[in-house]
């Protein structure tokens, strides 16, 4: 749901060649065979990596998915006339506050009727809690307590299980990177009502209900489908064009390649082109998922359960733009309108969010590489370029 997402995808490509070169035999055709090692050491560096591909997880889970969809959902600005005496005061304070208006036109004011002054009431104005990441999580802890930052994982991790497989299935048709982002995308809207479901758990309070039960009704698949699928789509366009552009001309066009022998221009060529498809997949991201995924989240978010109350402020009638389908309604809103009703201030304050959370994912992967560095250099030490070698020589034989 964030650019951290799409990071951890690249990141977790290479860490599938490093698995397959691990589980590969001893020996590949014209490689050589591979430097034995310490199994020891091999056993530590495995934990290592695990421990870090487990940090970068929870880090995109919490950051990169839960605290972006409370901030689509969340009301930007709560007002209430609150007595002074029943504030506490914070450091900075939480709030903004104005002295209650006086009476006009000779009309008693009610809000002013139990106080000596206009001093003794203000007008608060509650701060978004997403407008701060710390106080999105001491609000999450506060409301469903520690382990809240891991809310929905257990139907995370089954809805993407079964997501995976139906596109390995349905891939098979289409052998090719193309293939499989129309598999994923097939797959995704197949799951429509799963998606919505985990929403539905991500922004609204604990309940006791289990995460399969509150997978709704097939019947609702067709109002939440359009949603997911373009959702799906702009997610695929984010992951695979700018690969496709940068992967179609220069240095990076011959790396599978086995006779290219690539000097230093090639060097300086590769990381001008890695600038350029980090550069188009920012931009596509903007443009493209960020308005995508909005529009998914309110959409599901319009169909919430009259039972299920949200765990952060959140306009059920967007602006008066729904109707309840109790009464009559469609019960949740356009795709259009779901863009549309998400005003400015929100959006300045979701890319704030982004930005941060980028900023905080990609300080753990930095700390987590120079981990993983250090600890290949002090367990393999002189027999780590052969390493490197064998794993180049598997990794491109696997491509």
């Amino acid at each position: 749901m964030s650019l951290s997402t799409h990071l951890v995808r690249r990141g977790f490509d290479v860490a599938h060649h490093g698995m397959v070169a691990a589980t590969a035999g001893p020996e590949q055709p014209g490689e050589g065979e591979s430097p034995q090692v310490s199994p020891l050491a091999a056993l530590i560096f495995l934990l290592s990596g695990l421990i870090c591909v487990g940090l970068l997880f929870s880090v995109g889970y919490t950051y990169g998915h839960l605290l972006p969809i409370l901030c689509m959902v969340e009301s930007p600005e709560t007002e209430a006339y609150v007595p002074v005496g029943t504030i506490e005061p914070t450091d900075p304070p939480a709030y903004s506050a104005t002295p209650a208006p006086k009476p006009t036109n000779g009309q008693p004011d009610d809000l002013e009727a139990d106080t000596e002054g206009d001093a003794e009431v203000l007008l608060v104005r509650n701060k978004p809690f997403t407008a701060s990441i710390r106080q999105t999580i001491l609000h999450l802890r506060a409301r469903a307590g520690y382990w809240s930052r891991f809310r929905g994982l257990s139907m995370f991790v089954v809805w993407n299980i079964i997501c995976g497989v139906l596109i390995s299935i349905i891939a098979t048709i289409f052998p090719n990177r193309l293939g499989v982002a129309f598999a994923a995308i097939v797959a995704e809207t197949a799951l429509a009502t799963w998606h919505m479901a985990w929403v539905h758990i991500v922004i609204s309070e604990p309940s006791e209900k289990r995460w399969y039960k509150r997978i709704p009704s097939i019947r609702t698949w067709p109002k939440i489908a359009p949603a997911v699928a373009l959702w799906a789509t702009t997610h695929q366009v984010v992951s695979i064009l700018p690969m496709l552009v940068c992967g179609s001309f220069g240095s990076l066009k011959h790396m599978d390649n086995p006779h290219y022998q690539p000097g230093r221009k090639d060097l300086y060529a590769v990381g001008g082109q890695g600038f350029l498809g980090f550069s188009l997949m920012v931009a596509l991201f903007v443009l493209l998922q960020i308005p995508a995924t909005v529009t998914l989240v309110r959409v599901a978010a319009s169909m919430l359960p009259e039972e299920d109350e949200t765990i952060v402020p959140f306009d059920r009638t967007f602006g008066g733009k729904t109707t309840p389908a109790i009464i009559g309604g469609q019960g949740k809103i356009g795709l259009v309108e779901a863009w549309r009703s998400f005003p400015w201030a929100s959006r300045k304050r979701l890319l704030r969010l982004m930005v941060k959370v980028t900023l905080i994912f990609l300080a753990c992967w930095l700390l987590a590489t120079i981990v993983l560095v250090a600890e290949a250099h002090i367990l393999f030490g002189d027999k780590l370029g052969e390493m490197m070698k064998t794993l180049h020589g598997i990794a491109r034989a696997h491509h």
